[in-house]
């Protein structure tokens, strides 16, 4: 339940301007990045799940933006981590 007000939370303040969300991504994509060196397992899913969410949610992405493919380089990594972690990171890309 809280993963889902946190969710509705932040696109409720991004759909503000839709600059906002591609902010939103890059906040994500670093949090994840040092998450990931932490090795913090309980992290993980969530930030999964609202990067999922607010790429979804974005009304585009900029035609030169590299943006997807730092999230792939980031996401992919933790292909090797244990399941059920490494599941959700494989859907997700």
């Amino acid at each position: 339940a809280g993963l889902c007000l946190n969710c509705w939370s932040l696109q409720e303040l991004v759909s503000r301007d839709a600059g906002n969300y591609l902010i939103l991504v890059e906040k994500i994509l670093a949090k994840t990045k040092e998450v990931q060196e932490r090795c913090d397992y309980d992290l993980v899913t969530p930030l999964a799940l609202l990067f999922y969410s607010a790429v979804l949610y974005a009304p585009h992405l900029p035609p030169g933006s590299d943006l997807l493919l730092k999230a792939a380089s980031v996401y992919h990594s933790f292909l090797t981590w244990p399941v059920p972690y490494c599941d959700t990171f494989r859907e997700l890309l």
